[in-house]
């Protein structure tokens, strides 16, 4: 599971939450002090059908329909601040690159404090992918499969003295 994909179930957590909750607390206040309410257990699944059944604003679609879906295309959950899709600057595939490593990325798993947030070593881009109103994904040449948007790499200058590859 990515980053992306658990803050996702996160937030599905959190509204899922909220509105359990939020009758159970106002049925709570009405008991004797120190009873606790289980209102939700009964709640629970008219809660779930009706948030998979409501348009999501990522998706523009109800999670009902999208679950059976291979690929669901989200829109970003903050609009961006530059040009996206057409009208963005490409980065040129002459340029070297380091790109942001995902969590855990570095050390198979597990993610320390010191862990560097770059890629240690720099790559070319070996192709960029550009589809309308959507970031131009960068494909590095010898590095990582996926792919990545401008936010994700660091172009390295060209006189940057790199260290060498084995010593």
């Amino acid at each position: 599971m990515t980053f992306t994909d658990q803050a996702i179930v996160e937030r599905f957590n959190r509204t899922l939450a909220e509105r359990l909750f939020e009758h159970q607390y106002a049925v709570e206040m009405l008991l004797p002090e120190g009873q606790r309410s289980t209102a939700w257990v009964k709640r629970l699944p008219e809660v779930v059908s009706a948030l998979n059944n409501e348009v999501t604003s990522l998706i523009g679609k109800k999670p009902a329909v999208d679950i059976k879906e291979k690929s669901v295309y989200a829109r970003p959950s903050t609009p961006y601040t530059r040009p996206v899709g057409k009208s963005e600057k490409i980065l040129p595939s002459f340029i070297q690159v380091r790109y942001l490593y995902q969590p855990g990325e570095l050390e198979g798993g597990v993610k320390r404090a010191t862990d560097p947030i770059w890629s240690l070593k720099v790559f070319g881009i070996e192709r960029s992918f550009s589809k309308p109103e959507q970031p131009v994904l960068y494909y590095l040449r010898d590095g990582s499969k996926r792919g990545f948007v401008r936010e994700e790499l660091l172009a390295v200058p060209p006189n940057t003295q790199l260290p060498p590859e084995q010593l």
